[in-house]
């Protein structure tokens, strides 16, 4: 039986520097990061998310300054390790590149 199709419209990175990103008043590390979106771990006692709940303010800490997004919850997936909400960017034409950018300074310097 072949392997099922990958989704996935953008390639994501995995082995990130260690990032919070604040949602909803609660801080959540970042799990992963596509041009496209974001996932972040939650907790049982920390905030809740709906799928295609709207996400107006999604902070992204860049080091010419603060950017703020949004987005919609995409997915919620539950492991035996950790429950990860995954959020769609909204992009407006201008802010493809802020993403870019946040990606790339999330990503650990190769040795």
């Amino acid at each position: 039986m072949p392997a099922p199709a990958n989704k996935r419209k953008n390639k994501r990175a995995y082995q990130l520097k260690p990032t919070l990103v604040t949602l909803k008043g609660a801080d959540f590390e970042l799990n992963d990061i596509s041009s496209g979106g974001i996932g972040v771990v939650i907790e049982k006692s920390g905030p809740e998310f709906i799928t295609g709940e709207r996400i107006e303010k999604i902070p992204l800490e860049l080091q010419s300054g603060m950017v703020n997004l949004k987005g919609v919850v995409s997915h919620i997936s539950v492991s035996t390790e950790k429950t990860i909400c995954g959020i769609r960017f909204l992009l407006a034409d201008d802010e493809f590149d802020v993403v870019i950018q946040f990606k790339k300074e999330r990503e650990p310097l190769e040795l």
